[in-house]
């Protein structure tokens, strides 16, 4: 790409320089014709090799200087013609005044310079030659360009269609279809050979996606979608960091966990992002199973209003339940995630309720008068700075309502139940992490109540989740930077939203009760890594368009989240994105019944404020605690 970019501006180089040598021979015997001539070209002939040398070393660096030539001429405006008249102007004025000081005799390395006085109508004649070549030189891309597509202004945007498939079949038919459609398809390119000069409806298969560059050159392409539903994120980092390259924006339609119907419309092309380019291969979660699981069931979800609550209930909606009911104390999410449910999917069985999971009278009443056969738990205090601010709070809502939750399972005969659990619940450095593990241990020691199978599934960061670092890097590059990193060696694990949802549902249906699921995460990623991927999918450079600033470590943060705890190992099950984790021994080597003693005094201690038997049970679970760090006293 470079080279060929090389090549074309010392083309320009060489052409500008031939443009500024005609102009001005062109100029001198011009000025000689109209003029009194006797005696002209004889002074004057005898330097022209001069004259000639210094109008092109001081036009073409004025030309560089002023952008010249990093500008896209296909497209130029009335900017580019100013930053042409500015170059021009002033290398001719420059050009005046050398001329000038050189009619006086002068001596430069022992070289004696005395040039005859120049005529002034020569810088008139030249000047104006120039620039009138330059810019017909430079807009003439621009209106043969037109001339082939059409005015950049009137003509829909030239689209290029990444992928071939049914889903590139699908848009392309939509934007057919659509007269009034803002986009014209010129083209495809498909890595499958087998479909290469073929048409679709009657659009041409141009060729693979190497050939992406000359094809948005020689089709004067504007955008780029790619509709690839299946696509690797390495692919679509591939075509959308490409097109950035090219000039050009790209797009995308949504992932197949975006898909829920299994059909793409023009209005899900959407600007691309960074969860496109590190999501990994498509989840086919076993349809059949869940169905038999889900349809005509009534299902709960808590924190139904949240990223992952919401997702999960698109998700479910697909088997066709009896009956969704949202759980929620945010009565604005809730109201979103309702009106989404209805006006997009049609999905109107549902019952909205605004609760607290610490309000165990109205839980009741809700699960007395709907008795759901699942439950989806993913209401939680997650923020950990906040809630190392915050740990009484984080503990009543993530562990003693996930307490009150499973026993009204039990209680109203709830056939699953799935704790949505964390990687900071491994060797918990912080609050959260303590409440998720006490939340961990709790419905483990019900592994042997009959009727209920309480199941929890645990991982790490989810890309794109209200307060997760994705939508604070996007804010902070939308408002011009800096953007905030940690610390350049901190990492975490990350998945999508609708990549987690789906392997939460599966995990749910595989359960026969007391699993601790563990979804595989793939590698983790580095946040400076994150960051600068993300700046460059908005089309600036790191250090340079966005300045990256490193904030240091949070209180309560690890350098590097764990999966799975010292006592644990993870062995594969039938699906190869789902891992349990076994116990290899207890924590402390504490029996269940210990166990259960230690959480039901901590549930007391919290309740009364018993900070010195709180403390002292914390330790005997996380034998690491320590309250000096790690519990603060902000407001009690």
């Amino acid at each position: 790409m470079r080279s060929k970019t090389a090549f074309k501006i010392t083309g320009q180089l060489i052409f500008d320089a031939l443009i500024i040598f005609t102009s001005f021979v062109i100029s001198f015997f011009l000025r000689g014709q109209i003029g009194d001539n006797q005696g002209f070209f004889s002074r004057l002939s005898d330097f022209m090799g001069w004259y000639i040398l210094i109008v092109i070393l001081v036009k073409i660096p004025m030309l560089w200087f002023f952008g010249v030539y990093r500008r896209v001429w296909k497209y130029a405006s009335l900017k580019d013609m100013i930053a042409i008249l500015e170059s021009v102007t002033l290398g001719s004025v420059i050009i005046a005044v050398i001329f000038y000081i050189l009619s006086f005799p002068i001596s430069i390395f022992n070289i004696n310079f005395d040039f005859p006085f120049f005529p002034r109508g020569i810088f008139v004649i030249d000047y104006l030659l120039t620039l009138t070549l330059i810019i017909l030189s430079r807009f003439s891309e621009r209106f043969f360009n037109e001339l082939k597509f059409g005015s950049t202004v009137m003509r829909k945007k030239r689209v290029l269609i990444v992928g071939a498939g049914d889903a590139g079949e699908m848009i392309v038919r939509e934007m057919i279809r659509q007269k009034n459609s803002e986009y014209m398809p010129i083209g495809f390119l498909d890595d499958d050979y087998s479909k290469i000069k073929n048409k679709i409806h009657g659009i041409s298969v141009l060729g693979p996606i190497s050939r992406m560059e000359s094809v948005i050159k020689d089709y004067s392409v504007d955008e780029v979608i790619i509709a690839m539903p299946s696509a690797s994120g390495s692919v679509r980092k591939e075509v959308a960091v490409k097109a950035r390259e090219y000039g050009v924006n790209c797009k995308t339609l949504p992932s197949l966990y975006e898909v829920i119907d299994g059909k793409v419309y023009l209005y899900q092309v959407r600007d691309i992002e960074i969860e496109d380019i590190l999501g990994r291969e498509a989840i086919n979660i076993k349809i059949p199973e869940v169905v038999s699981e889900i349809k005509d069931k009534v299902i709960m979800v808590t924190g139904a209003g949240g990223s992952i609550g919401s997702e999960i209930c698109r998700q479910i909606i697909r088997f066709r339940p009896e009956k969704i009911i949202l759980v929620d104390h945010s009565e604005n999410n809730l109201f979103l995630i309702l009106e989404e449910l209805d006006n997009k999917f049609a999905f109107v069985s549902t019952v909205p309720a605004v609760i607290d999971i610490r309000n165990k009278q109205a839980l009741r009443s809700v699960f007395k008068k709907y008795k759901p056969d699942i439950l989806f738990h993913a209401a939680a205090y997650k923020h950990v700075p906040l809630m190392q601010l915050n740990p009484k709070a984080a503990i009543q809502n993530n562990y003693l309502g996930t307490k009150i939750l499973a026993k009204l399972s039990i209680e109203f005969g709830v056939k699953r139940f799935v704790l949505l659990s964390t990687d900071k619940a491994v060797k918990p450095q912080n609050v959260m992490g303590i409440s998720k593990l006490l939340s961990e241990q709790y419905l483990q020691t019900l592994t042997d109540v009959k009727g209920t199978r309480f199941m929890i599934v645990r991982f790490g960061n989810v890309l794109g989740s209200m307060g997760s670092v994705v939508p604070l890097f996007k804010a902070q590059i939308q408002s011009g930077g800096p953007v905030r990193v940690t610390h350049p060696n901190m990492k975490r694990y990350f998945m999508t939203i609708p990549e987690a949802s789906q392997l939460v549902i599966q995990a749910c249906i595989m359960g026969k009760g007391g699993e601790i699921y563990v979804l595989d995460m793939g590698e983790p990623i580095n946040i400076l890594d994150l960051a600068k991927n993300m700046i460059r999918i908005y089309g600036m450079e790191p250090g340079k368009d966005i300045e990256i600033k490193y904030t240091g470590p949070r209180d309560g943060e690890k350098m590097d989240e764990e999966l799975t705890g010292e006592n644990e190992e993870l062995i594969p099950t039938e699906f190869k994105q789902i891992f349990k984790a076994k116990y290899n021994s207890s924590i402390n080597n504490l029996k269940k019944d210990e166990i259960t003693n230690i959480l039901f005094n901590i549930e007391k201690e919290i309740q009364i404020d018993d900070y010195r038997g709180l403390f002292k049970d914390l330790k005997k679970i996380v034998p690491h605690f320590d309250e000096n760090k790690m519990w603060s006293r902000l407001y009690e």
